[in-house]
């Protein structure tokens, strides 16, 4: 109620008509800046359970300049969005930690190398290499994960969608629901 939002919008709308060769982009938990950036020209994405638009998690560049591998970086990620699927005071435990790692590795194998037949994964391939490791605490992951990946809140198990074409993007993430908007607010923020 102090103006916070109008500040936000006032300043989009500064950079947007001043600075030509900046992006805008905008994570919208709230739906409030849609209207706006349509207004502008901009492209909205609606991330919602009925929503057509889709962004998958696990989503990588690996051919990026040099500086930190893709694929820390990536798994890095993963780990904080099973951090967030599984839950808890504690967080993920080492063991824990190291069999993501290890699974994540495992799922890009073949991107990695390179080979022409290789697919970006989907969640669904990070939940079945968990059900092949030997460790409990693999199964208890891959538990956790169901939900997302073949249970009710399967939004983010499936193939990216949408080209991020204009200068001006809103992800408008309203209508992800409680249990959701955390892991969206995450993936959009990979994104």
């Amino acid at each position: 109620g102090s103006g916070k939002s109008f500040a936000a919008k006032r300043e989009l709308l500064n950079v947007f008509l001043t600075i030509p060769q900046d992006r805008i982009i905008v994570v919208d938990p709230m739906g409030e800046y849609a209207p706006l950036v349509r207004r502008l020209g901009g492209q909205v994405i609606e991330i919602a359970p009925d929503s057509p638009h889709h962004l998958n998690p696990m989503d990588v560049e690996l051919n990026m300049a040099a500086g930190e591998s893709p694929l820390s970086m990536k798994a890095d990620f993963l780990l904080s969005l099973c951090e967030l699927v599984v839950g808890g005071k504690e967080g993920l435990q080492p063991i824990e930690k190291t069999v993501i790692d290890r699974c994540v590795r495992l799922v890009y194998r073949e991107q990695a190398l390179g080979l022409e037949t290789a697919k970006t994964p989907l969640l669904q391939d990070l939940y079945e290499e968990l059900l092949k490791q030997p460790e409990p605490e693999a199964a208890r992951i891959a538990a956790a994960l169901e939900l997302y990946v073949s249970g009710s809140l399967n939004v983010f198990n499936h193939r990216t969608n949408v080209e991020l074409n204009n200068r001006l993007v809103c992800f408008d993430i309203k209508q992800l629901g409680k249990q959701l908007k955390k892991l969206g607010m995450l993936i959009v923020q990979d994104q």
